[in-house]
């Protein structure tokens, strides 16, 4: 992926109100949002900046 700089956190591609799909890789990128796949279906995850999922990436990290 283009942009990243080194930090990853691991999410849950949840399909509203039926199942868990798969696991999702994300990798933070140069302007500060989130970018992955789903392990599982493949699709293309993109998350803005966030400062309480930030919040819980530090939190884990520790």
């Amino acid at each position: 992926m283009q942009g990243q700089v080194g930090t990853v956190a691991v999410t849950i591609h949840r399909i509203p109100k039926k199942e868990y799909c798969g696991v999702v890789v994300l990798s933070r990128q140069a302007d500060g949002s989130w970018a992955g796949k789903c392990s599982k279906c493949g699709g293309d995850f993109q998350m803005d900046r966030d400062a309480r999922f930030e919040g819980q990436v530090r939190a884990m990290r520790n």
